[in-house]
């Protein structure tokens, strides 16, 4: 009969009162300024974020919110992120299991002493074997805090990459709609050439015109429609690259150009200290830091003595067949074991030093995330200030041109100027239609940028540890 396990009351206690040796972690101090330093003065007291926007309330266009939720969904890059959780998911599960007793069953077998002229025999023992290894200094919790804060990282890392992925696919979109306007822009400037050309044609018969006139006429329209096979290239290879994110085969789709985007003025980047909660790529920096952090206490833990608690239930026989079915006499065995490591040739030595370098190396990338995050949200606020006088400026450029076409084209008319100014206006106009097109395109591309410098395009969905 196997009799109860008895401890000495003082190691009953320090397993009752395990401790987990190594730092317990704490957010490193890091300065924040206490606005960015392209605030306008009109939101420069705003504490709210236009980041805390839902991505559906920036990108309102219905074509666009059904390409990023496709994406979302069936992109190859979001199944690779969600597949990378699911294994983090797993890791930690790994992490956690030493925390748990271990069963396994057994089968050995070993000579046995015979006489002199004996047949050889041999003794079978078989049984269930438990194993648990008394977690006195924190090892595995600090391996399981580990394993959660990787999970994280992950989790993080998927935040990460769905706000890029958001990003993305608005870009090309947005892309999409300059290279369609600038097609039609060339598309007008070629027919507009054509109506001179056939202007000059005219004035050549009535003698009032040169064939120089109409050569030079003639190359401005080439150069002009040389334009519009490379527009439609570019439009093709970026519907191609929005077909990829998507997880389409390139070349099966096209996409209408979008509505015009309702462009707020002020948008309020809300406070610094903000940015470490709203970053998905600062929570994954602090993710790893709470990681490295755990693993030094895992490895300080090594130095200590390790105390295990093994028992085995089974049989014994010289019949492997009573063994198997439970004839065999029982046998048990239960006890603790004590290790201390003496010497190891310095490896849990420098393990812990690796350790300690690996959470510096953590804290150095931590604030190195949040320094460059800022910078990212100061450009981003100074490019969509910038891209809004650009667009002003283009748009009374077009204005001008045109103008100064129609004026050009009434003097050629009445003889009173050379062709020269009105092949001058054609290319000025043409220039100013394609500019403007282009900073609308800027001024989409700065305010996904600046949504996403702060934070935004994805959910909270899960608590931190």
């Amino acid at each position: 009969m196997m009799r109860p396990l008895l401890l000495p009351a003082s190691l009953s206690l320090l397993l009752l009162a395990g401790c987990a040796v190594g730092p317990d972690y704490q957010r490193p101090v890091v300065e924040l300024p206490d606005a960015y330093r392209e605030t306008p003065s009109k939101i420069a007291g705003e504490t709210r974020s236009f980041a805390e926007r839902d991505w559906r309330s920036v990108f309102t266009d219905p074509q666009l919110q059904q390409l990023i939720e496709e994406a979302l969904k069936a992109g190859p890059d979001a199944l690779l992120g969600a597949a990378r959780v699911r294994e983090a998911e797993a890791l930690a599960g790994v992490a956690r299991a030493p925390l748990f007793p271990q069963a396994q069953a057994s089968l050995s077998t070993s000579a046995t002493e015979r006489a002199p002229g004996d047949r050889f025999t041999s003794t079978f023992l078989g049984g269930v074997g438990i194993s648990w290894e008394v977690d006195l200094w924190g090892r595995y919790r600090r391996a399981s805090e580990a394993g959660r804060a990787d999970l994280l990282a992950s989790k993080e890392a998927r935040h990460g990459l769905n706000t890029s992925l958001i990003g993305s696919v608005a870009d090309y979109y947005y892309q999409l709609a300059a290279l369609r306007r600038t097609l039609a822009v060339t598309q007008r400037s070629a027919d507009n050439q054509r109506h001179v050309l056939r202007l000059v044609q005219q004035q050549i018969r009535a003698g009032i015109s040169s064939a120089a006139e109409e050569h030079q006429q003639k190359s401005a329209l080439g150069a002009t429609e040389a334009r519009i096979p490379v527009l439609r290239q570019q439009i093709a290879e970026t519907e191609n690259a929005l077909s990829v994110l998507l997880g389409r085969a390139p070349g099966t789709m096209t996409f209408a150009a979008p509505a015009d985007l309702e462009i707020p003025d002020l948008v309020p980047p809300g406070l610094p200290s903000a940015l470490l909660e709203r970053r998905p790529d600062i929570r994954q920096a602090e993710a790893g830091l709470i990681a490295a952090n755990a693993r030094v206490g895992e490895a300080r833990a090594l130095f200590f003595p390790n105390l295990s608690l093994t028992a085995l239930f089974g049989g014994v026989s010289t019949s492997l067949s009573d063994v198997l079915n439970g004839k065999a006499p029982g046998v048990a065995s239960v006890g603790p074991n004590l290790l201390q490591p003496l010497f190891a040739g310095g490896r849990i030595y420098f393990n812990q030093e690796a350790a300690l370098a690996r959470l510096e190396q953590a804290v150095v990338i931590y604030r190195k995330t949040i320094l460059g995050a800022l910078g990212e949200v100061a450009n981003a606020l100074t490019a969509f200030d910038t891209t809004a006088e650009v667009m002003e400026i283009q748009a009374r450029r077009v204005v001008s041109s045109r103008e100064a076409m129609r004026l050009a084209e009434m003097r050629f008319q009445a003889g009173t100027t050379s062709f020269l100014e009105v092949l001058d206006a054609q290319r000025q106009l043409l220039s100013a239609e394609t500019d403007e097109a282009q900073s609308l395109l800027d001024r989409r591309k700065a305010l996904i940028r600046l949504y996403l410098a702060l934070g935004g395009g994805w959910q909270e969905d899960a608590k931190r540890p």
